[in-house]
């Protein structure tokens, strides 16, 4: 799977603090990968991303327990980054770094 001009995108994004487009694409991403035998492993580190992006957005609502539970499947698949030989491996830890930072931040508020 190279993706790395579209999780690029994303990054750029991401540091614009624009999470309702970055999750639109991450989610557009993961439904175009999701249903191939070559790409549905790595599809679920792109899950992660569009459940950690809505975690963000629901923190940003205010409705925390429905962030909480989207967290958890954010965590869910997250791991699979460390796991999984993939040539955007460095765009998925930029992306996660990202998510991590902004949903710390609104957690602390």
């Amino acid at each position: 799977m190279n993706l790395k001009d579209e999780l690029n995108g994303i990054i750029s994004i991401l540091e614009n603090k624009q999470f309702i487009k970055a999750h639109d694409l991450c989610e557009e991403l993961w439904r175009k990968y999701k249903n191939d035998d070559k790409t549905r492993e790595e599809s679920f580190i792109l899950k992660a991303f569009v459940n950690g992006i809505a975690a963000i957005e629901l923190l940003n609502m205010n409705r925390i327990t429905h962030s909480q539970n989207v967290w958890k499947t954010y965590n869910k698949y997250i791991d699979l980054i460390n796991e999984l030989d993939s040539q955007n491996k460095e765009q998925y830890k930029i992306i996660n770094k990202l998510i991590c930072e902004n949903k710390d931040k609104l957690s602390a508020i």
